[in-house]
């Protein structure tokens, strides 16, 4: 698949990608978690004078629909995450598990973005010690929003 203004290795990196959150998603299974997989069509770096700054996901409705209503529902505390981030070609890389434990419910959202791209946004998430991931369907209206305890782990890592 050719796309245009992203090179083999950005796309051969992106395939590591999904294929390490479906080996994830199942070795949560196999422990007996619930676990929802995303399959962003973009993901974009918001600077901080966007309406909503972080990485905003864009997801399928169907799936969004399913993370909104875990994360919604009564009692549900998505509070724990588990990042694997790698950094290729100027890019970075990464794989966010959040998770509600006492539920053992997971999703997991696989994202990259070019460093070069998120200049303005990293720089704010070094400033504001947050990093937040929005996940939305095509209407922007809608989004579920998670926070990361340690936002330094979305970022490429300092030398």
């Amino acid at each position: 698949m050719e796309t245009p203004g992203v090179d083999d290795s950005v796309l051969s990196s992106w395939e590591r990608v999904v294929e390490d959150m479906e080996a994830t998603a199942a070795e949560y299974r196999d422990d007996g978690w619930e676990v929802v997989e995303l399959h962003p069509g973009d993901v974009t770096p918001l600077p901080p004078d966007h309406d909503r700054f972080g990485l905003d996901v864009l997801v399928g409705g169907d799936e969004y629909e399913t993370v909104s209503e875990m994360v919604t529902d009564d009692g549900a505390a998505f509070d724990e995450f588990e990042v694997f981030r790698a950094v290729q070609g100027g890019h970075v890389f990464l794989v966010v598990a959040v998770e509600d434990a006492a539920r053992e419910q997971a999703v997991l959202v696989p994202a990259y973005y070019g460093i070069k791209d998120a200049d303005d946004t990293i720089e704010a998430v070094l400033e504001e010690d947050t990093f937040p991931l929005h996940i939305r369907p095509l209407s922007i209206d809608d989004v579920v929003t998670v926070e990361p305890s340690d936002p330094s782990l979305l970022l490429p890592p300092t030398e």
